[in-house]
Formats: structure tokens, C-alpha cells, sequence
């Protein structure tokens, strides 16, 4: 065959393989698009630089992590430099993060006696669990700096020395410094020198009660407590607390408390000091951190009964709802509590309003979408707050204690809601959410979905895992005098 023949077939060849490569190009998946693009997430901020001495423990660092793809769980892992220990991590995981959400976290470590004054990396990875696992990276520069010599102090007429004040637990005089205290383990105290002030910390769980109590406190001090979320936000606060038995109240009793539900699994911070700065080293006291158990039928806590929207147990004090309106974790607290809302309502249009406990429910479901010791009834009530108009128990259908009223009104006005629990029974426990929906012109599915709204967070099952507790020392508790 000719050189110029076979030059031809081979062009034609090349040509033919080309072709039928462009044309099946528009018939590969979709699905090659870059991961990235799905499962993206990030630190914010990417690093972060803390300072302190060999021998300072526990210094927190604030971060978030920001899901930017599907919902999904992540871990976390970190590196330290060579005999360095006591990393903890708050709150703890694994730790599921909705999509386009941010979680904050803490952490705590401790710098080793042994660390010269220098820089030191601890890097802090957040990795996916599922397949394929994608890895992020945030960085600790911890700046260990040199103690700074202190001075022999000069003798005064009445001395001081520094050693009497040491209580086991000091130096914990900021939140930097701020030592563990454990559930229903008491630790003893010394407000020394004049001045002083102590900060400790704890994991706290969402959803349970906690009580910080002083049930001992030298005479000579008047303290207070103070409750700070991880940001350092006051929560709480409370000097004197005298109602510790309701059926004999003692004005007389000045040791502080404090009773909170925890809105969020994180860490807490408390902050204790004498409210006339005051100190010595007999200035000794006791504090202890309590937690309540969630069932199966506890205790009102009335200092967490009161939701954002209270006080709103009467007509006159019945908060706005507008169309189309969520208002969301109401509290039917305490027993006999009511909940009154007014919204206005325009002649002609069709409302409906509706009682949705279903995400308050247990992780140990008994009958079908309710909630423990939840029933509500709504009220409908005129203009006056007083004439009644509707009355609802249950939905329609027998599969929910919820209750739903439709409303068409025949005159413009503000129209009042009232909410209440069927036999008046009231806890912190017991939540629902309110809905209002203005309905379209000719919907006929203007009713409570079947589904719960999305978007909405799930009631916290389990607790996350968390590090092993770190044992602060204590020294034996004296018994508690008893009040005037």
C-alpha cells in the first residue's frame, strides 16, 4: 500500500475516534462535580494564640466550626507537643452539625511543669465520620512565658503571708485559671488574700437543672455567686439566698445559690468573691454543684419555669402572636399555669392555631407523637378576653394530644388565646410550641403538617461523651453550722 494511502486511513482513524469522544462527553454523571462543593466545612477563626506559665492549666480557647454542606457528625482530634496532657474538649463528641450551622467549642489544656518559655503548636482536627472522611485544620500557638519573679513582700503591722491563703486550688483567679468542680463532689475554699475572688468551671448538659449552693461560709464573709456561659456572659446571679426551707424562710441566711436549666451542652463558668472585698485566710467556705435527675416525674425548679414569654398568665397580660408566627419552647410551669396570647384577626380570612409538642418528646417514645405529661386545651376568647368563642382538647384523627382551633371572624379585632394543660398539672419539663397560620385563599391543607416544622432543633437525647474528670484537691469539710 502506498505511503499516501495509508496517511490517509490513519487521519480518517483519528477523526472518527475524535468525534465519538465529543459526542458521548454530554453523557458523563453529574456527580463528578468536586467534593468540596458538598461537604465543605471550616474553623472560624483557623488559629488562635494564648500566653501563660509552665505549671497554669486549663486555658480555654474559643472556636466554631461551620458545617457549609449536608448535616452530618464530626469528631475531633488533636496533637500535642511531646509530654503535654489534659486536653479536653467541650462540649464533647462525636457531635451531629445540621447543614450551613455553626457549633461552638472550648478547649481546655494544661502547660506541663516542664515547658521552657517558647512557642508550641497544638493542632486541632475536625473531621467528618462518614465516607469519604474530609479533615480540617485549627491551630493553637500557646506562647509558655517566663513566671515573673515575686517580691518579698514587706512586713506590715498586721502580716499576711501568702502561704496561709493557698486553699489546694489556687492560683484561680480568672477564668484562665478557673479548676473543675464535678457533680455532687464538695470542695472547700478560701477567700484569701483581701480581694480574692475564685472561678471554677463545669460541663454543663442541655436540658438539666443545676444548683450551685453554698452550704457553708465562714462567718466574717457575705458572698456571691455568679454564673457565666463559655463567651463569659452572666447567666445568673445571687448574694444571699435565705429560702433554702420554703416552710421556715430565714432572712438571716446570707449563703448565696443559684438554680438554672441549661440551655446548651458546653462549658460554665462560676465566679465567687465577697461582695465587700473582704479576705483572710479563716475566710473558708464550701461549694457544691448539684444536678437534678430529669424524671420520671420531677420537681418544679420555679427559678426555670419562666420561658421568654412569661409573664402571661393572664388575658391582660397575653403576649402578641402574629400570622403565620412560631413561637417556640413555651413552658406549661408550674402547676396551674396558663399561657394567654392575642393576635388579630381580619374578617373574612381563615386562621388556624395549634399546640405542637412532638420534637419535645423522649427518646423513649410510649404512645405514638406525644409528649410526657403534655395535653393541651385551647381557649378561644372575643375581643373582651372574656366571652368564650372555641374550645379544643385534641386535634381530630386520635393520634395527638395536641390541640388545634380553625377561626373565621366576622369583625376585625384583637382576639385572645388561652393554653393550658388538661388537669392543671405543670412542669419545666413539659413544652410545646404555639403556630398561627393565616390561610391562603381556597388552601385546603391550612392545618398543623403531619411532620414537624423543619429547621427546628430535635429534643437532646444522650449526653455527649466526655473527657475523664480531673480531680481537684480538697480538704476535709467541716459540718455545717446550723442557721439562727
Amino acid at each position: 500500500m502506498k505511503t499516501s494511502v495509508k496517511l490517509r486511513n490513519l487521519t480518517i482513524t483519528i477523526c472518527v475516534t475524535i468525534l465519538m469522544v465529543l459526542t458521548a462527553l454530554p453523557q458523563l454523571p453529574a456527580s463528578a462535580a468536586p467534593l468540596g462543593q458538598t461537604i465543605d466545612f471550616v474553623w472560624t477563626p483557623t488559629s488562635a494564640t494564648v500566653s501563660g506559665q509552665a505549671g497554669q492549666v486549663s486555658i480555654s480557647v474559643n472556636t466554631n466550626l461551620q458545617n457549609r454542606g449536608v448535616s452530618d457528625t464530626f469528631g475531633i482530634t488533636a496533637t500535642l507537643p511531646t509530654g503535654w496532657s489534659g486536653f479536653t474538649i467541650s462540649p464533647g463528641q462525636p457531635i451531629a452539625i445540621a447543614a450551613n450551622a455553626t457549633q461552638n467549642f472550648t478547649f481546655f489544656f494544661d502547660i506541663p511543669p516542664s515547658a521552657v518559655p517558647g512557642n508550641y503548636t497544638i493542632d486541632v482536627f475536625a473531621f467528618r465520620t462518614s465516607t469519604p472522611s474530609v479533615t480540617a485544620l485549627f491551630r493553637i500557638i500557646v506562647q509558655v512565658v517566663a513566671a515573673t519573679p515575686t517580691p518579698t513582700p514587706i512586713p506590715t503591722s498586721t502580716p499576711l503571708a501568702r502561704a496561709v491563703c493557698v486553699d489546694g486550688f489556687e492560683p484561680d483567679d480568672m477564668p484562665a485559671q478557673a479548676k473543675r468542680i464535678d457533680v455532687q463532689i464538695p470542695q472547700e475554699h478560701v477567700i484569701c488574700p483581701t480581694g480574692d475572688e475564685d472561678w471554677l468551671y463545669f460541663g454543663g448538659v442541655a436540658g438539666k437543672v443545676y444548683t450551685i449552693d453554698i452550704p457553708v461560709m465562714q462567718s466574717g464573709i457575705d458572698l456571691s455567686l455568679e454564673l457565666l456561659d463559655s463567651q463569659l456572659n452572666r447567666l445568673a446571679f445571687n448574694d444571699d439566698f435565705y429560702n433554702r426551707d420554703p416552710a421556715n424562710p430565714n432572712p438571716r441566711d446570707t449563703r448565696p445559690r443559684i438554680t438554672f436549666r441549661s440551655p446548651t451542652d458546653g462549658s460554665y463558668y462560676i465566679r465567687v468573691r465577697d461582695t465587700a472585698g473582704r479576705g483572710g485566710n479563716d475566710y473558708s467556705y464550701v461549694i457544691v454543684l448539684i444536678d437534678e435527675s430529669n424524671g420520671p416525674t420531677p420537681m418544679p425548679a420555679e427559678t426555670v419555669c419562666l420561658d421568654i414569654f412569661e409573664p402571661d398568665g393572664l388575658p391582660e397580660q397575653a403576649r402578641l402572636i402574629t400570622s403565620n408566627e412560631v413561637q417556640e419552647n413555651r413552658r406549661l410551669c408550674p402547676t396551674g399555669d396558663a399561657d394567654w396570647v392575642i393576635f388579630f384577626a381580619k374578617a373574612g380570612k381563615r386562621y388556624v392555631i395549634y399546640t405542637d409538642t412532638r420534637r419535645y418528646r423522649g427518646p423513649n417514645t410510649v404512645n405514638s407523637d406525644t409528649q410526657a405529661g403534655a395535653d393541651t386545651v385551647l381557649v378561644l376568647a372575643d375581643r373582651d378576653g372574656v366571652s368564650i368563642l372555641d374550645i379544643n382538647d385534641d386535634m381530630p384523627g386520635g393520634n395527638t394530644l395536641d390541640s388545634q382551633i380553625e377561626f373565621s371572624p366576622k369583625v376585625d379585632g384583637f382576639y385572645f388565646v388561652q393554653v393550658k394543660n388538661v388537669g392543671d398539672i405543670g412542669n419545666q419539663f413539659i413544652r410545646y410550641d404555639l403556630v398561627l397560620l393565616l390561610c391562603l385563599p381556597g388552601q385546603t391543607d391550612c392545618r398543623r403538617p403531619d411532620t414537624p416544622l423543619p429547621g427546628l432543633p430535635a429534643n437532646p437525647g444522650s449526653p455527649p461523651a466526655t473527657a475523664t474528670p480531673i480531680r481537684a484537691p480538697s480538704t476535709p469539710i467541716p459540718t455545717p453550722t446550723p442557721a439562727p
